[in-house]
């Protein structure tokens, strides 16, 4: 009886993990493999920031945060287009202040489409062969499909894995 109530909390614990990680994203940046903008090395002292008709070159995302659709909007089923407007600076990173919603869906969903714009990082754009500051407007649909199975699968499945794993644990002591 000991033994099993030592268990207990062991396998509560795994079959929480692995509900939780069925959906949970992890959080490192993304490679693009884009190739550079053909100024990337050439980082010009201009400081106008330039609309997409004033270049030669577009800025082009190098690296980036994985989208995640947050569950709170999934479980409303909010859904939509949300566009977040920034500068890219010369050197290709965002200009933190310059993040902005401009057109949202849902409080969390525009956060998160903010979060993965700010958090970006580009080659920048070109201007007469040097490297400028441009601001862009980055468009993020969004649509609630829901997972892929329904959450009490998910709930069965980590009990299970929890009560496998304690199994197991039990015939190596």
């Amino acid at each position: 009886m000991l033994l099993i109530s030592r268990r207990v909390p062991l396998i509560i614990s795994l079959g929480a993990l692995a509900c939780a990680s069925s959906g949970t994203p992890i959080r490192s940046p993304m490679p693009l493999r884009a190739q550079p903008t053909s100024c990337v090395s050439a980082i010009g002292t201009d400081t106008t920031v330039y609309g997409i008709t004033d270049i030669d070159e577009k800025p082009v995302f190098r690296s980036a945060m994985k989208l995640t659709y947050p569950p709170e909007a999934l479980h409303e089923k909010a859904e939509g287009r949300v566009v977040v407007a920034a500068i890219v600076n010369a050197n290709g990173d965002i200009d933190q202040t310059s993040v902005t919603v401009l057109r949202g869906v849902h409080p969390s969903l525009d956060a998160e489409a903010a979060r993965v714009v700010a958090t970006a990082t580009l080659w920048p754009a070109c201007r007469n062969g040097q490297a400028v500051r441009m601001r862009m407007a980055i468009p993020f649909d969004f649509e609630a499909r829901g997972p892929a199975f329904p959450v009490s699968a998910a709930i069965v499945i980590g009990v299970v894995a929890g009560a496998v794993a304690g199994a197991a644990l039990s015939h190596t002591k």
